[in-house]
């Protein structure tokens, strides 16, 4: 497999793609004021936030002339508070931009847009989300990309930020998406929470603490044996990721909001063999009518409405017991009489139990991904654990995947490594560099990196 980079404004570079030949889009652009890359041309530095947005917009209608019509985009955005101030960013020693010129230009910009107060929240994944959505993108997920490392905040006001979004927009209603690809391993007993003599990971990643005892917690350092030896439990600034209260998924079936402790007990009648909508309301518009049915029948006129509606969200076939009321009215000895009769009639049974994919689990929509240093690449390097479902998900193997902000190449690494052909776009020339020694120390001769 081989990764294509174009080098220059994305905008511009998106044109030398041809129509509907990407499979996928997987990217976190540069975020509203956040930081200043040091190159003319870059995203993320708008003078507003609705330029922002509308900016976001533009890019995605070149994305949706790219995209396949099965297509999707995976966008990770994070948030900022609104607040007006300028401050130069730091960065590891062992960056290979520092030393560069441009070091001097990691300001981070942030400024109060219209209509919002200094500190407040700016929502702006969401807003985001929303303007592509009233676009014509099908909004599928927002998935939450839990942080078990954040930044640390000196924040003393509000909990520390630990989480950024992962928007999944469709190009069209049907798109490609290969779940049982992601799928994570059933758990099948809880965590135990007594009797243990060490500090439990499993509960500290739950949220839990658990004190070990002095002897079992020599390896950790003075400061936390002090705060264990005086009875206390090391505390942090809470983050604003908080987990559930269920020990385990059958504690979670037993107790959630909605599951009942019946379940596996009950009978369900399930229609087997009803017939498609669009068969059904071509049938049934052809022998009567609305009025005919609210007038001659004791039936509600806003439930006879949704036999007869086109759209998926509105329409619903009547209940057995309703269309043994107005079969009468609609039945005229026809063999598509007998096949609509038989498909509404017709009625199995079930007990209500739950029975696990042996694939393994559906994956949520909340993903606890650590964040993780390259010293090599820019300071927005995206985690390749986090960039691999949304691949596996989205891209069938031996297709295309797109990031319109290339950077370290992440993208491009994580893409080949699994199978799939990769196109980054990058203004930025040092990071170009830094993209191509990345996928050929990493990929080597299995993987080609090619110049566009």
């Amino acid at each position: 497999m081989g990764t294509k980079i174009l080098v220059g404004n994305n905008m511009d570079k998106l044109k030398e793609i041809n129509d509907s030949t990407v499979d996928c889009v997987v990217s976190s652009p540069p975020y509203f004021g956040l930081r200043d890359y040091g190159v003319d041309g870059q995203f993320g530095l708008e003078e507003t936030l609705e330029e922002y947005i509308e900016k976001t917009v533009l890019l995605f209608e070149e994305l949706r002339r790219v995209l396949k019509p099965q297509g999707t985009v995976w966008w990770n955005l994070g948030d900022s508070y609104a607040s007006k101030s300028s401050a130069w960013g730091g960065r590891g020693k062992n960056s290979i931009l520092n030393k560069t010129g441009l070091e001097d230009k990691q300001r981070r910009n942030t400024i109060v847009p219209n209509g919002l107060k200094s500190k407040d929240l700016m929502m702006i994944p969401a807003r985001v989300a929303i303007a592509l959505s009233e676009n014509g993108w099908y909004l599928r997920s927002e998935i939450i990309w839990h942080k078990p490392n954040p930044m640390p905040e000196s924040v003393k006001d509000r909990p520390t930020s630990a989480h950024e979004k992962i928007y999944l927009f469709a190009k069209n209603k049907k798109y490609y998406y290969d779940a049982d690809a992601i799928r994570v391993p059933q758990k099948t007993e809880s965590i135990k929470r007594a009797g243990r003599d060490y500090w439990d990971t499993n509960k500290i990643e739950a949220g839990k603490y658990a004190i070990p005892n002095i002897e079992s917690a020599k390896k950790l350092n003075q400061k936390v044996l002090d705060t264990v030896a005086e009875g206390k439990i090391p505390m942090a600034n809470k983050r604003n990721v908080w987990t559930t209260k269920y020990e385990s998924d059958e504690e979670e079936r037993m107790y959630r909001q909605g599951m009942s402790k019946t379940r596996g007990e009950n009978v369900v009648f399930v229609r087997t063999k009803l017939p498609t909508q669009i068969d059904f309301v071509k049938f049934i518009r052809k022998r009567t009518s609305i009025k005919q049915l609210d007038e001659e029948t004791d039936i509600k006129k806003t439930k006879i409405e949704h036999w007869f509606r086109n759209d998926e969200s509105g329409f619903a076939f009547p209940s057995v017991e309703d269309w043994k009321v107005i079969k009468d009215y609609v039945n005229d000895w026809s063999k598509e009489f007998e096949l609509i009769d038989e498909g509404l009639t017709y009625v199995e049974s079930h007990l209500d139990s739950i029975e696990s994919n042996p694939l393994g689990k559906n994956k949520r929509n909340v993903w606890t991904v650590t964040t993780k240093p390259f010293k090599g690449a820019h300071f927005a390097v995206f985690p390749t654990d986090l960039i691999e479902p949304c691949i596996k998900a989205g891209c069938p193997k031996g297709g295309t995947v797109l990031d319109p902000f290339g950077g370290s190449g992440t993208t491009g690494l994580v893409a080949n490594n699994l199978g799939r052909d990769a196109i980054l776009i990058e203004l930025n020339e040092e990071y170009v560099e830094i993209a191509k020694k990345r996928l050929g120390e990493d990929l080597g001769l299995f993987s080609e990196v090619e110049d566009g």
